[in-house]
């Protein structure tokens, strides 16, 4: 069973280019390669990770494997990326769902739809490779550069999501505080129960109360105003 198969879609970026019959094979092959590590990463472990068992899962031959991977530390930098891809993707389309007509960001379902998000198989796959890294240097090296990036574009995406929130004071702070309490209680196992029922209405509560300087700005007006302030990213 692929465990991934319900995640939004991972595209190519920056091709816009008409692609040739063989070129989009070749990008479908890679993508579905990139699916069944994921897969083994989760079901396996990345120790027992191997080419041969991300091919047999992919149901590619070996030479179309050794083609797009040569070896099994560009098979994993490819899948570290596509991890980071997949979790942006999450990320941007459930919040951009949440959103949708809306006149205030909705701060407290965008909270449920995360605590959601991490729960789910490409965030476990994320913290078993970190963990995994501690005693890994050739993995870690992988996963510095791409832990960076990924936060630069997590910190732009939600800029972009939260035009109002966007403007507080204290918009960095509260992001901090959402990741590191919705992912601590992920990473301890504490996914249902006394904890997340306690810390959750906690965590919304205090949000407000950070946000309460933007309490009043709507989504648009924000967004105009990250424009003409140069904070809009573009």
């Amino acid at each position: 069973m692929n465990s991934f198969k319900a995640s939004p879609a991972v595209l190519p970026a920056g091709k816009t280019e008409e692609k040739t019959w063989q070129q989009t094979k070749s990008e479908n092959t890679r993508g579905v390669i990139l699916e069944a590590t994921l897969d083994c990463f989760y079901e396996l472990g990345y120790p027992n990770t191997t080419t041969e068992k991300v091919a047999k899962r992919a149901r590619v031959s070996r030479g179309a494997m050794l083609h797009h991977f040569p070896s099994r530390m560009d098979l994993i930098r490819a899948a570290v990326s596509y991890i980071h891809q997949k979790r942006l993707a999450i990320f941007t389309e459930q919040y951009a769902q949440v959103n949708e007509g809306a006149q205030y960001t909705l701060m407290e379902e965008g909270i449920d739809a995360y605590w959601e998000q991490l729960n789910l198989p490409v965030f476990v796959v994320f913290h078993e490779l970190q963990i995994a890294s501690r005693t890994d240097p050739d993995l870690a090296e992988i996963l510095r550069p791409a832990k960076r990036e990924f936060d630069a574009s997590w910190a732009k995406i939600s800029q972009e999501l939260f035009p109002d929130l966007a403007l507080s004071e204290e918009f960095d702070e509260a992001n901090l505080l959402t990741l590191y309490l919705l992912e601590g209680m992920a990473i301890r196992g504490d996914t249902r129960g006394r904890v997340p029922e306690l810390m959750i209405p906690w965590l919304k509560k205090t949000l407000r109360q950070m946000f309460a300087d933007v309490r009043e700005i709507d989504r648009q007006t924000a967004s105009q105003q990250l424009r003409e302030t140069g904070r809009d990213g573009e």
